[in-house]
């Protein structure tokens, strides 16, 4: 077992001050592995085209998969590599009001391995228009920053990974 850093918690309240939160003891429990995945001094950003913002791939566990499989699982299903696992030490709490979900999202650094297969995104995503961007790393907060969604999930995805890149921002220029 590892030891996790909690890098942030995330509630309606960080983008909606006026909100009135619920109770969170009917809330249902969604474990994600999400993160950082680098190629030669790029980073995968795939942009969510139909509500205009970018996020770091990942996504639910499934069964009883591990977040380290689930990790590897989303970025091949999500950029077509395969990768290395360089880092896992924090995690993300957001609490999703209005679906009344508390996620908690193990988050990863990760180096691409091998040749790029084919991305292979879900239903949902398709449907989402994901389109896979590499971004330089000096260019990630400028796209982050511009980003400007109206979508509710998307502001919490928005949140969630500015946070992700300054927790491992510092890290990223040794690979």
């Amino acid at each position: 077992m590892y030891t996790k850093t909690l890098i942030c918690e995330i509630t309606d309240l960080d983008f909606n001050p006026r909100h009135k939160m619920s109770n969170i003891d009917g809330y249902h429990i969604r474990r994600a592995a999400r993160g950082i995945l680098i190629n030669k001094g790029k980073i995968a950003l795939p942009h969510i085209t139909k509500h205009n913002y970018h996020k770091l791939p990942g996504g639910g566990l499934e069964g009883n998969e591990s977040a380290e499989l689930a990790f590897k699982r989303e970025i091949l299903e999500e950029t077509g590599c395969n990768c290395k696992i360089l880092d896992q030490s924090g995690i993300i709490i957001e609490y999703r009001d209005k679906f009344k979900l508390l996620q908690i999202s193990y988050i990863f650094l990760g180096k691409v391995i091998g040749k790029p297969e084919k991305i292979s995104p879900t239903d949902d995503e398709v449907k989402e228009g994901l389109k896979l961007k590499w971004v330089s790393f000096d260019n990630i907060e400028k796209i982050l920053r511009k980003d400007n969604t109206k979508d509710y999930e998307g502001k919490f995805i928005q949140i969630r990974d500015k946070n992700i890149y300054k927790y491992y921002k510092n890290k990223l220029k040794s690979y």
